[in-house]
């Protein structure tokens, strides 16, 4: 499956008279966060590949407008292509208000949260986040510190893949749009990333209430 991870800025390729060009072969687009909603549903309009997106720490107009035509991962499991996708959105807390924003603590909460979901839908082939794991491609300062608890989810469940956006490429020289962590691929989606997605380690099937529930969770796109 030949995927597009995208976040953080608009890509110039995609964002004008090519994009129809740039799209095509593409299975999957995956949005990291802190993109144009417009921007989004402008994509839509030239592929038939599905996009499904979390909130970055700027999307907090999502709420109100959220990208027409796209699919919300946001705290839940969605299987698109017969690919299980969880989203986790935000970034961490730097500042009290902001809706997109989480304390380690916070962020915690609401992997726990997913523990049910995750035993019925027999794990996640796919990460998809706004911040990146931390010590994995993160930065310093609080802004832009990653998630210790990313660690012992993809730990347990193993998933083909992490994508993340947060971290732009002029933030650091050390920039890389592929990492490894334990052995499993991380991506840094700032503007865009084409990828062709790598065979899961090793995946559990789904029970039947699982199946069930990533059926709704398909119809509903």
């Amino acid at each position: 499956m030949r995927i597009l991870a995208i976040a953080d800025e608009p890509s110039p390729r995609l964002w004008g008279e090519r994009v129809r060009q740039e799209l095509e072969g593409i299975d999957l687009i995956l949005s990291a966060g802190d993109l144009p909603a417009r921007y989004l549903s402008y994509l839509t309009c030239f592929t038939s590949a599905p996009i499904v997106y979390v909130r970055g720490n700027h999307d907090d107009i999502y709420e109100q407008n959220p990208p027409e035509g796209c699919i919300c991962a946001e705290d839940t499991v969605v299987e698109v292509n017969g690919v299980r996708i969880l989203g986790l959105g935000g970034s961490m807390r730097y500042r009290r208000d902001g809706s997109n924003m989480y304390s380690e603590q916070e962020m915690s909460s609401r992997i726990r949260k997913l523990r049910f979901r995750l035993r019925m839908t027999g794990g996640f082939d796919i990460l998809l986040a706004h911040a990146p794991i931390r010590g994995c491609g993160d930065q310093e300062d609080l802004c832009h510190m990653g998630f210790i608890c990313f660690r012992s989810l993809v730990e347990k469940h193993r998933p083909a893949v992490m994508i993340h956006g947060h971290v732009h490429q002029s933030y650091t020289a050390f920039f890389k749009h592929e990492r490894e962590y334990n052995g499993i691929p991380v991506i840094n989606a700032y503007m865009s990333y084409v990828f062709e997605l790598p065979d899961t380690p090793d995946r559990r099937e789904p029970t039947s209430l699982g199946r069930r529930m990533l059926r709704r969770a398909s119809e509903l796109k």
